[in-house]
């Protein structure tokens, strides 16, 4: 990166947070790229969640902003009741739904 660019990538100010709506637990997005799914491997797992895929979805941080996508799932994401078929740009109070597993961004 030479002195004229500038990271657009990497989050600064307040993170968002995942609050699960059922169990209260709270996941901060402390990492640009996170994924959600069964999958051991994700950044967070729903390992009770039989409805959620092994990648169920991903966010991320691009220019500016924080997106979800829905990574082929066979349940589909939902964005505040809406099934998202399409990258969706995340506000604060949005909710999301993985599988059977519903958060709330704080």
């Amino acid at each position: 990166m030479n002195g004229s660019e500038t990271m657009t990538n990497t989050p600064t100010g307040r993170l968002p947070v995942l609050v699960n709506m059922e169990s209260g637990e709270k996941h901060t997005l402390d990492n640009p790229n996170v994924t959600i799914g069964r999958s051991p491997d994700c950044g967070l797992v729903l390992s009770d969640d039989d409805y959620a895929s092994g990648e169920h979805a991903r966010i991320y941080f691009d220019q500016g902003r924080w997106w979800l996508e829905d990574t082929m799932s066979s349940n589909g994401t939902s964005v505040n009741g809406q099934m998202i078929n399409s990258v969706y740009q995340l506000m604060p109070n949005d909710v999301l739904k993985f599988g059977r597993t519903t958060f709330r961004i704080e």
